[in-house]
Protein backbone atom coordinates (compact mmCIF):
# COMPACT_ATOMS: atom_id res chain seq x y z
CA UNK A 1 0.00 0.00 0.00
CA UNK A 2 1.41 3.32 -0.87
CA UNK A 3 1.49 6.14 1.21
CA UNK A 4 -1.48 8.11 -0.83
CA UNK A 5 -3.47 4.89 -0.25
CA UNK A 6 -2.81 5.63 3.33
CA UNK A 7 -3.55 8.96 3.51
CA UNK A 8 -6.71 8.30 1.40
CA UNK A 9 -7.94 5.46 4.27
CA UNK A 10 -7.27 7.70 7.07
CA UNK A 11 -9.03 11.34 5.64
CA UNK A 12 -12.21 8.34 4.95
CA UNK A 13 -11.78 7.35 8.50
CA UNK A 14 -11.49 10.62 10.16
CA UNK A 15 -14.78 11.50 7.94
CA UNK A 16 -16.17 8.33 9.02
CA UNK A 17 -15.82 9.13 12.71
CA UNK A 18 -16.82 12.55 12.57
CA UNK A 19 -20.05 12.01 11.14
CA UNK A 20 -20.97 9.48 13.86
CA UNK A 21 -20.62 11.68 16.06
CA UNK A 22 -22.66 14.26 14.68
CA UNK A 23 -25.46 11.33 13.96
CA UNK A 24 -26.31 9.74 16.97
CA UNK A 25 -28.51 6.55 16.76
CA UNK A 26 -26.90 5.72 13.21
CA UNK A 27 -24.97 3.46 11.59
CA UNK A 28 -22.28 3.81 9.15
CA UNK A 29 -20.65 0.40 8.03
CA UNK A 30 -16.52 0.86 8.28
CA UNK A 31 -16.23 0.58 4.81
CA UNK A 32 -18.48 3.83 3.65
CA UNK A 33 -16.77 6.20 1.71
CA UNK A 34 -16.97 9.89 2.64
CA UNK A 35 -15.77 12.18 0.42
CA UNK A 36 -15.77 16.15 0.70
CA UNK A 37 -17.02 18.44 3.87
CA UNK A 38 -18.54 15.72 6.32
CA UNK A 39 -20.62 18.81 7.88
CA UNK A 40 -22.50 19.04 4.41
CA UNK A 41 -23.84 15.92 5.62
CA UNK A 42 -27.00 15.69 7.50
CA UNK A 43 -28.51 12.44 9.11
CA UNK A 44 -31.65 12.40 11.03
CA UNK A 45 -32.18 9.31 13.57
CA UNK A 46 -31.71 5.92 13.12
CA UNK A 47 -30.42 6.37 9.33
CA UNK A 48 -28.36 3.54 8.16
CA UNK A 49 -25.52 3.41 5.57
CA UNK A 50 -23.97 -0.34 4.42
CA UNK A 51 -20.82 0.08 2.76
CA UNK A 52 -18.85 -0.55 0.77
CA UNK A 53 -20.77 2.41 -0.10
CA UNK A 54 -19.75 6.25 -1.64
CA UNK A 55 -21.11 9.11 0.13
CA UNK A 56 -19.52 12.67 -1.95
CA UNK A 57 -20.38 16.04 -0.83
CA UNK A 58 -17.73 17.38 -3.19
CA UNK A 59 -18.32 20.66 -4.71
CA UNK A 60 -16.60 20.91 -8.31
CA UNK A 61 -17.63 22.15 -11.98
CA UNK A 62 -18.54 25.43 -11.26
CA UNK A 63 -21.21 24.57 -8.92
CA UNK A 64 -21.02 24.84 -4.59
CA UNK A 65 -23.96 24.02 -3.19
CA UNK A 66 -23.06 20.37 -2.16
CA UNK A 67 -25.60 19.03 0.39
CA UNK A 68 -26.45 15.50 1.82
CA UNK A 69 -29.87 15.17 4.02
CA UNK A 70 -31.49 11.74 4.61
CA UNK A 71 -34.30 11.77 6.76
CA UNK A 72 -34.80 9.46 9.98
CA UNK A 73 -35.21 5.41 9.11
CA UNK A 74 -33.87 5.15 6.26
CA UNK A 75 -31.86 2.79 4.35
CA UNK A 76 -28.87 3.00 1.94
CA UNK A 77 -27.66 0.18 0.76
CA UNK A 78 -24.34 -1.96 -0.20
CA UNK A 79 -22.58 -0.58 -2.77
CA UNK A 80 -24.54 2.50 -3.22
CA UNK A 81 -23.27 5.82 -4.63
CA UNK A 82 -24.95 9.09 -3.80
CA UNK A 83 -22.84 11.90 -5.66
CA UNK A 84 -23.95 15.62 -4.97
CA UNK A 85 -21.41 17.29 -7.37
CA UNK A 86 -22.28 21.30 -6.20
CA UNK A 87 -25.93 20.35 -5.61
CA UNK A 88 -28.00 19.09 -3.22
CA UNK A 89 -29.42 15.86 -2.36
CA UNK A 90 -32.30 15.14 -0.12
CA UNK A 91 -33.61 12.03 1.15
CA UNK A 92 -37.08 11.93 3.14
CA UNK A 93 -37.69 9.62 6.08
CA UNK A 94 -38.32 5.87 5.52
CA UNK A 95 -36.77 5.51 2.66
CA UNK A 96 -35.12 2.18 1.50
CA UNK A 97 -32.59 2.71 -0.89
CA UNK A 98 -31.47 -0.87 -2.04
CA UNK A 99 -28.16 -1.93 -3.29
CA UNK A 100 -25.99 -0.57 -6.23
CA UNK A 101 -28.41 2.21 -6.41
CA UNK A 102 -26.59 5.55 -7.56
CA UNK A 103 -28.14 9.48 -7.15
CA UNK A 104 -26.41 11.23 -8.92
CA UNK A 105 -26.96 15.92 -8.04
CA UNK A 106 -25.00 16.82 -11.32
CA UNK A 107 -23.51 16.15 -14.65
CA UNK A 108 -20.83 17.41 -16.78
CA UNK A 109 -21.48 19.49 -20.08
CA UNK A 110 -21.64 18.12 -23.14
CA UNK A 111 -20.81 21.10 -25.57
CA UNK A 112 -18.80 19.91 -28.79
CA UNK A 113 -15.49 20.86 -29.21
CA UNK A 114 -14.80 21.00 -25.75
CA UNK A 115 -13.36 18.04 -23.87
CA UNK A 116 -15.60 16.83 -21.47
CA UNK A 117 -13.11 16.80 -18.36
CA UNK A 118 -12.68 20.69 -19.15
CA UNK A 119 -16.64 21.65 -19.02
CA UNK A 120 -18.32 22.86 -16.18
CA UNK A 121 -21.37 21.33 -14.19
CA UNK A 122 -24.73 21.38 -14.35
CA UNK A 123 -27.42 20.08 -12.20
CA UNK A 124 -30.46 20.95 -9.91
CA UNK A 125 -29.63 18.08 -7.52
CA UNK A 126 -32.17 15.60 -6.38
CA UNK A 127 -35.62 15.44 -3.97
CA UNK A 128 -36.49 12.75 -2.69
CA UNK A 129 -39.95 11.88 -0.67
CA UNK A 130 -41.03 9.98 2.04
CA UNK A 131 -41.61 6.27 2.27
CA UNK A 132 -39.59 5.82 -1.01
CA UNK A 133 -38.14 2.25 -1.95
CA UNK A 134 -35.77 2.30 -4.99
CA UNK A 135 -35.09 -1.12 -6.08
CA UNK A 136 -31.82 -2.33 -6.67
CA UNK A 137 -29.32 -0.84 -9.37
CA UNK A 138 -31.16 2.08 -9.78
CA UNK A 139 -29.85 5.68 -10.84
CA UNK A 140 -31.27 8.78 -10.37
CA UNK A 141 -30.12 11.82 -12.19
CA UNK A 142 -30.11 14.96 -11.72
CA UNK A 143 -32.81 16.88 -11.37
CA UNK A 144 -35.06 14.64 -10.57
CA UNK A 145 -38.39 14.57 -8.17
CA UNK A 146 -39.56 11.50 -6.75
CA UNK A 147 -42.27 12.12 -4.75
CA UNK A 148 -43.47 10.27 -1.31
CA UNK A 149 -44.75 6.69 -1.10
CA UNK A 150 -42.81 5.80 -4.49
CA UNK A 151 -41.56 2.54 -5.67
CA UNK A 152 -38.62 2.31 -8.23
CA UNK A 153 -38.53 -0.80 -9.49
CA UNK A 154 -35.03 -2.64 -9.38
CA UNK A 155 -32.53 -1.55 -12.29
CA UNK A 156 -35.08 1.76 -13.55
CA UNK A 157 -33.82 4.89 -14.76
CA UNK A 158 -35.36 8.15 -12.99
CA UNK A 159 -34.94 11.04 -14.42
CA UNK A 160 -37.37 13.88 -13.78
CA UNK A 161 -40.46 14.55 -11.64
CA UNK A 162 -42.45 11.25 -10.60
CA UNK A 163 -45.69 12.31 -8.40
CA UNK A 164 -46.81 10.53 -5.29
CA UNK A 165 -47.63 7.01 -4.41
CA UNK A 166 -47.07 5.68 -7.91
CA UNK A 167 -44.82 2.49 -9.13
CA UNK A 168 -42.90 3.05 -11.76
CA UNK A 169 -40.32 0.70 -13.61
CA UNK A 170 -38.30 1.19 -17.02
CA UNK A 171 -35.45 3.10 -18.45
CA UNK A 172 -36.90 5.73 -18.33
CA UNK A 173 -39.12 5.02 -15.18
CA UNK A 174 -42.50 5.16 -16.51
CA UNK A 175 -45.98 4.96 -14.45
CA UNK A 176 -47.67 1.03 -14.21
CA UNK A 177 -49.54 1.90 -11.52
CA UNK A 178 -51.01 3.75 -8.22
CA UNK A 179 -49.91 2.55 -5.14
Amino acid sequence: MSLGDIRRQVRWISARTRLRQRSHRCRIDSDVKILGDVTDIRLAGHVTIAGPSVLSVENGGGLTESSLTIGDSSYVGEFSNIRCGGAPVTIGRGCMIAQQTSIIGSNHQTVAGVALSAQSWSGDGVVIGDDVWLGAGCIVLPGSSIGSGVVVGAGSLVRGPIDDNQVVVGSPARRVRER
